[in-house]
């Protein structure tokens, strides 16, 4: 029976998984930050209804009946936008990991079922793996004809 062999490092692909790991870890901070800050608007809301003395009838019960709602819906605007930036921002970011995924992938399938002479792995400039697809190309080139 195999025994269990845990990794020795925590980050395997530092370029990837860092890039990934701090630009979640952004997101998350952002958005907990704009909650607070509409938290920060809401009671702002309410410390200058207090101060007209709107609250001076009302119990803990009614206040909280009234105004769960709008506290709600104070949090609710920042985390629905955060889903829709956060949706589109991660989209274009996990493409660069993705896409050259896709296209090495691609290009040795094709090379392997065409019996091409060369081909060559081309990648956008921002794109992650590069060096993966250098040494693919490499091994590509020194293949016998």
């Amino acid at each position: 029976m195999k025994t269990f062999r845990p990794r020795r490092k925590l980050i395997v692909n530092r370029e990837v998984q860092f890039d990934v790991v701090m630009h979640v870890s952004l997101f998350v901070a952002v958005l907990f930050l704009a909650q607070l800050f509409a938290a920060w608007l809401f009671i702002g809301k309410i410390q200058e209804l207090a101060g007209t003395g709107a609250f001076s009838m009302m119990s803990v019960q009614e206040f909280i009946s009234r105004y769960k709602t709008v506290f709600l819906v104070y949090q609710l605007i920042p985390v629905l936008l955060g889903l829709v930036v956060g949706f589109w921002y991660f989209n274009r970011m996990t493409r660069r990991i993705v896409g050259p995924l896709f296209n090495i992938k691609r290009t040795v399938k094709r090379m392997a079922d065409e019996n091409l002479d060369s081909v060559e792995i081309h990648l956008r400039e921002n794109d992650y793996f590069q060096d993966l697809a250098q040494d693919i190309n490499v091994v590509l080139q020194k293949k016998p004809k």
